[in-house]
């Protein structure tokens, strides 16, 4: 976060000092580190600076907060980005793992099927 976001406290959440939301995730993974892999993923795809922004809960800096706004078609770009980049990982996975998952979260196996029965077609 800019030093500017912070004194002025956008993207901050309330209460963000408690230490369970600075806690790892994962061993030597944190909710803040999640956030800059997502930012760096979305930029990594070519979503613009002011939709990464957007999807973060920040604003950009100077005239592009005046002048640039995120459309429809940019909202679709990182739903694209990010529903590629799941299928990719669902893939990476072995047959088990990606099983276990999908027992775990049925939505995913569904939309993995769906997704597989597209391609075949």
């Amino acid at each position: 976060m800019s030093p500017s976001t912070a004194a002025s406290g956008l993207g901050r959440v309330p209460g963000s000092d408690q230490a369970w939301l600075r806690a790892p995730i994962l061993p030597g993974f944190t909710f803040n580190e999640g956030r800059h892999t997502h930012r760096t993923w979305l930029a990594e795809d070519g979503v613009p600076e002011v939709a990464r922004a957007a999807r973060l809960g920040h604003r950009m800096r100077g005239m592009g907060h005046v002048y640039e706004h995120v459309t429809p078609a940019m909202r679709d770009q990182v739903r694209s980005a990010l529903e590629e980049r799941r299928l990719r990982c669902l893939e990476a996975l072995h047959p088990q793992e990606r099983e276990r998952l999908m027992e775990m979260v049925p939505q995913t196996g569904e939309h993995y099927r769906a997704h597989r029965r597209k391609e075949a077609l």
